[in-house]
Formats: structure tokens, C-alpha cells, sequence
């Protein structure tokens, strides 16, 4: 049976991982923030382990290293993030935004990344999915993509960090045979959605889990579950 890590499991996307992979059989260990997640998830999947953390909390990865105690994780999956701040434009954005922001999506990663690394042996994961957006995209910032689009300048420069993060760890750690990969959820339909918003946590949840049970997910790749390959 294999071992999936889902951060951010409260909520939207990260709860409908776990149902997913739960349905799936795999052994599914989950990271939420508050008891009451905690109470939701357990009473619904008995067999789902929580750890109750913040990501962002300095303590984080010392508890999820013990509370993973030498178990094996073959895929990790960074879910956990935030929907940005008011901070749209130049003179709203401030220096607590952007800080929050990066511990979040690129400290955070790194941090249950490391905690996994570090609570085994032999190494394990072989697989580190990076749930980024196509709002990181430096390529799409630059053509203009996102010049009409009410979006934070927080939330978009934690995420062009992660997708950094994330090429960096793919260096590093592709000698050892792990790989990964940053993915775009798509547009979904949650309270914070977009105006072009077209699918469910559901539905998502189901397309990545497809594509990682494909075999065919390359490091240092950049996908959309909607519409493919994006530049960084």
C-alpha cells in the first residue's frame, strides 16, 4: 500500500485529496490546522492519520517529523496554502503580506519536505507534488496575463518562490530518484473563486490523482490539470 502526505487537508482541494486517495486505497496521512478538521476528517476516514499543525508555526516540521516516526512516504503532496491578501496593487501590498504569504506556500513546502526526508530510512518519497498556480508563472506575469486580473501581488510572488522551490528540489534530489512537480489545480469552483472558475476540489482531486497513477509525470514540470504544460 502506498503512503501519500496531503497538507492543507481542512478544506476544498485538500479534503477532497484525502477522500480521493482514500477511495484508492492508499495509506493517506494528512496535515490540518485546526481540531475541528481533525474531528471532520477522522470521523469520515477513521483510518486517515491527522497531524493538527500550522505549516507556518516555527515548531512545524519537528512535529511532523515525530509524528511520522520513520513511516514511509512515497508521494507528498504541498496543498496548503492561502488565497492571497487585499494587497492588489503596489501601494496596498505590504511587507507582513508578502511575508505571510512566503512562509506559507514556499517555507511551508520546504518544511514538510524536509520533516519527510529527515523522519526516514532509507529515503523514500517518490514523488513531491507542489500545488502552485498559473498565477506564479513569470512567464505569464511578463506577457500581461494577469494585468486585469484582481489578484495579490502576495499570493503571486509566494508562488513564483514555490515553483523556484521547486526546480531547486528537483536538482537536488533527482540523483536519488525522487521527482517533482508543480501543479495548478485549475479554476475551482470554491469560495474563492475565480471568475473563470470551472471545476470542483472533486473534480480536480480526481485529474491529479489520475495523472500521478499515469507513471508519466517528469520532474521540473509545470501542468495545469486543465489544459497541460505551462511555462514558468
Amino acid at each position: 500500500m502506498q503512503a501519500v502526505l496531503i497538507t492543507g487537508a481542512s478544506r476544498g482541494l485538500g479534503l477532497a485529496l484525502v477522500q480521493k486517495f482514500h477511495e484508492h486505497k492508499y495509506k493517506v496521512y494528512a496535515v490540518a490546522r485546526s481540531i475541528s478538521a481533525y474531528q471532520r476528517i477522522t470521523e469520515m476516514y477513521p483510518d486517515v492519520s491527522v497531524l493538527v499543525a500550522d505549516i507556518t508555526d516555527i515548531d512545524y516540521e519537528k512535529s511532523l517529523e515525530n509524528f511520522l516516526c520513520n513511516t514511509t512516504i512515497d508521494i507528498i503532496i504541498n496543498n496548503a496554502g492561502s488565497a492571497g491578501t487585499t494587497g492588489t496593487n503596489t501601494i496596498n501590498s505590504t511587507s507582513e503580506q508578502l511575508t505571510y504569504e512566503f512562509r506559507t506556500h514556499c517555507i511551508g513546502a520546504l518544511s514538510t519536505v524536509k520533516a519527510v526526508l529527515e523522519s526516514m530510512k532509507p529515503l523514500s518519497p517518490s514523488l513531491i507534488i507542489n500545488i502552485s498556480s498559473r498565477r506564479g508563472s513569470l512567464s505569464m506575469q511578463a506577457a500581461g496575463a494577469t494585468k486585469a486580473v484582481v489578484c495579490s501581488f502576495s499570493y503571486r510572488i509566494a508562488k513564483a518562490a514555490q515553483n523556484m522551490l521547486s526546480l531547486c528540489m528537483a536538482d537536488d534530489l533527482e540523483n536519488i530518484g525522487v521527482k517533482v512537480v508543480s501543479i495548478h489545480p485549475g479554476a475551482m469552483l470554491t469560495k474563492m473563486a475565480p471568475a473563470d472558475a470551472t471545476l470542483s476540489p472533486g473534480q480536480s482531486a480526481s485529474r491529479l490523482l489520475k495523472i500521478i497513477e499515469s507513471g508519466k509525470l517528469s520532474s521540473r514540470e509545470f501542468i495545469c490539470l486543465e489544459t497541460g504544460m505551462l511555462q514558468w
